[in-house]
């Protein structure tokens, strides 16, 4: 499916005491000594215990880029379309949250009526065709940090066969667009501009899977014929960030 036909399909359809002192003076000096001895243990043991907490903190706390305490399942033949919703949800998800800041609020972009999911990266799948792979997986989400609110989108279609990513075609709203033949497949990267609202793109063509990240700098779902808002300077992921999750290992 050519990339138009595929971002059509889905704006068709549209988003963390001190001891007693005597009065003996040998006693009292004794006494004195003993007593700063204690102190000067305790406080080297407090110390101790602060640097250990601190190290277990560095060691606890995940770094952004990493995803502690969760493995996705990996793609295996005979899988349900449930599974493989659950498979790319979970890549998909640890893949973006990896790239957003700390404290970065992520909600579910929805058309309205629509229930969010409580996970807002569980991919919806639009049939099209009987096999379970043959379905249009997609999702977006909103994304509010210190520089504003914005978005980042995800849609995938299994494929059979690869194709060469190309650039050209009606889309004159494209500002840039690159292609790179890597091992992974065909990676396509661009940058649009429409009404203000900048967006970068890649898209991947593989044997297995064609799939598409972009980030755009509105907080508002993409709809067709709908003018989008500016939320934020620049789009909640960077071009090179968006690239990486194309090539993200385990969406094929």
């Amino acid at each position: 499916m050519e990339d138009l036909d595929v971002r059509s399909a889905l704006t068709a359809y549209v988003t963390e005491g001190e001891p007693p002192i005597g009065l003996d003076g040998d006693k009292i000096l004794a006494q004195g000594r003993r007593s700063r001895r204690t102190r000067l243990l305790a406080a080297s043991a407090g110390l101790l215990v602060v640097l250990l907490a601190l190290g277990a903190a560095v060691i606890a706390l995940p770094r952004q880029g990493e995803i502690a305490g969760r493995s996705c399942p990996s793609a295996s033949a005979g899988e349900t379309r449930e599974q493989i919703v659950d498979r790319l949800s979970c890549v998909v998800g640890d893949a973006v949250r990896s790239m957003l800041p700390s404290g970065a609020r992520i909600e579910r972009l929805t058309i309205p009526g629509e229930t969010p999911p409580a996970d807002p990266f569980h991919l919806v799948a639009d049939p099209v065709g009987a096999a379970p792979q043959e379905a249009l997986f997609h999702m977006g989400v909103r994304v509010t940090d210190e520089r504003g609110t914005g978005a980042v989108y995800f849609l995938g279609l299994p494929s059979g066969a690869s194709s060469m990513a190309r650039c050209g075609g009606a889309d004159p709203d494209r500002a840039s667009c690159d292609v790179e033949q890597l091992k992974e497949g065909g990676l396509r990267t661009g940058i649009a501009h429409v009404n203000g609202v900048l967006s970068y793109h890649a898209s991947l063509t593989s044997p297995t899977m064609n799939l598409e990240f972009w980030s755009n700098n509105s907080g508002v779902l993409e709809q067709k014929d709908v003018r989008l808002p500016v939320q934020r300077p620049e789009p909640t992921l960077n071009a090179a960030q968006v690239r990486g999750l194309a090539l993200t290992p385990g969406l094929g």
